[in-house]
Order: C-alpha cells, then structure tokens, then sequence
C-alpha cells in the first residue's frame, strides 16, 4: 500500500502537472471557488439542478477537488454529465411519463446530490487525512456506485424486454424500484467500468497492481447498484394508487394520502441510493485492505 502512498495522481501524468500547476497559484483556492461556482450554476440553469442541489453539488465538487485534484473533478463530472445526458435521452424516448412513478423531477436537489456524493467528498477527507489506496479506492467507488445505478435505471428503463424484480423474478412495471432487466444490468455494469477506467487514468499507474484496483472499484460499484436494486424492492416506501391503479413512490397524489403499498414510510429513494452508495464504498475500501 506504502507504494501509492500520497500519489494522487501518477508523477508524469497531465493531471499531475495541471494540479501542480494550478495549486502552485497563489489564488488556487479562489480560483477553485469561481470554477465550481460556473460549474454550480451552469447546472442550474441547465436545469439539472435545484438552487439547492447546485449549493450541495458545489460543496462535493470543491471539496473532493481540492483534496484529490482535478482528477476528482473529471471523475465526478464523468458521472454527472452522463447522467444529465442519459436522463435527457430516456425522457424524450418514454411513451409514459414516469414522474407518476419516481418522486423526484428531473431537477436533482440537494437530497439527491448528497445521496449520491456524501462518501465521495468523505472519502476525499479521509484520504486527506491517510494519503492511501483504500481511501482513493472508496472514492472511485462511491462515484461508480452513483453512475452504475444511473446507467441502469435511465437506459433500462428503454428496455423492450418487460424487467422483473429483482427479489421474485416476477414482472414489475417499468421505472419501479427494484425492477431488473439485462439492458439495465448490461448498462450499469459499463457505468461502473468507464467510472473505474476514469479512475485509472486520473490516479493510478500503468501497473497490474492498479488493474486489480481498478478491478475492484468496478466490482464495488456494480455491487452497490444490485443492493440499490435490492433495498428498492424491499424496504422502500411504495404505495398504491387506486384511482389510477398504479404503484408509485408519491406518499400523496392530487391531495390524496395513499395507503403504503410495502416498504417503510420514512426509507424514499434518496434513503436507499444513500445506503447503496455508502456499502459500495466500505465494500471496495474493505476488498483493497485484504488484497493489499
């Protein structure tokens, strides 16, 4: 482990020498604050997210950046935009509105961002801390986990093939949580690949001992997004609507309280992609402490 000891990233790297570039500048904190401010408010106004999600997105990203560099940054917005991105796609491509499903809008808040990128900007903190692979692990984890649900949940639901929960193998209507399919599964496992190949080229080596590493940020990620999958067919709050004859996470349609269908009340979406992404990142920073 000594041997990747305060590496972030690989000496030689063009990420190594824009960081030793860019935190060499005297104003580097308030240059990093005016690149993550564009950055918040470019989203805002893209409609990707909520006045708070860009206050919570700018948080993450200029914490984990300032730590981890620039490599961070790429890592983090690879996920976001191709979220953006997929989101935009699989919108205009639904014959069905699936906001009468999902509680959440398009717009991502600042529940949504934290769900998705607390463990990253606390990974960063705890490698500031201990300049080591399992912490940089963790982190690449974490970022696969979100992009590995993202992947499945926006391009599965484009799915021909009607997806199945998870639990029962029985047929399960398309956007619920917990509903697989193999263009979901097919989707989320390339997330967390090109997650964990961003990682490699950002932090790590050209070595067979990075490839393991890697191999477990994928391993992890992909991990966190069946156990995301698992908790959504489980515990998370479901209810019926009668008038429309649908299950759906909206706890209130048109000012009707609707009866809890199954899972508990208080465990929503952001609960579950919380406890998914944070086992993801203990799972790989586990997995890099037994193999060294």
């Amino acid at each position: 482990m000594s041997e990747y000891a305060n590496l972030v990233p690989p000496s030689g790297s063009l990420a190594s020498h824009f960081n030793a570039f860019f935190f060499a500048l005297p104003p580097a904190f308030w240059l990093l604050v005016g690149i993550m401010t564009v950055v918040a408010t470019a989203s805002y106004f893209a409609k990707q997210l909520t006045p708070g999600g860009a206050v919570a997105a700018f948080l993450v990203g200029f914490g984990t950046t300032w730590v981890l560099g620039f490599g961070a940054l790429a890592t983090l917005l690879l996920f976001f935009l191709s979220a953006g991105v997929l989101g935009k796609i699989a919108k205009r491509a639904l014959a069905f509105d699936v906001m009468k499903i999902h509680k959440k809008g398009g717009r991502r808040d600042a529940s949504q961002v934290y769900a998705n990128g607390l463990m990253a900007l606390v990974s960063a903190l705890l490698y500031a801390l201990n300049p080591s692979i399992p912490f940089l692990v963790m982190f690449g984890a974490s970022v696969g986990e979100a992009a590995s649900d993202t992947f499945a949940s926006e391009v599965g639901i484009l799915s021909k093939t009607k997806p199945v929960s998870i639990i029962t193998g029985r047929p399960m209507t398309p956007g619920l949580s917990g509903a697989v399919s193999p263009l979901g599964l097919a989707s989320g496992l390339l997330g967390a690949i090109l997650v964990a190949l961003c990682v490699w080229g950002c932090f790590l080596p050209i070595t067979g001992k990075s490839a393991l590493y890697v191999s477990v940020i994928a391993l992890s990620s992909f991990f966190g997004c069946l156990l995301d999958s698992v908790l959504g067919a489980t515990v998370q709050a479901h209810y019926y609507d009668e008038v429309d004859d649908r299950i759906t996470e909206h706890a209130v349609v048109d000012g009707r309280i609707l009866p809890l269908e199954r899972g508990i009340r208080w465990v929503d979406n952001d609960v579950v992609n919380l406890l998914s992404n944070v086992a993801s990142a203990l799972f790989g920073m586990s997995l890099t402490l037994i193999i060294g």
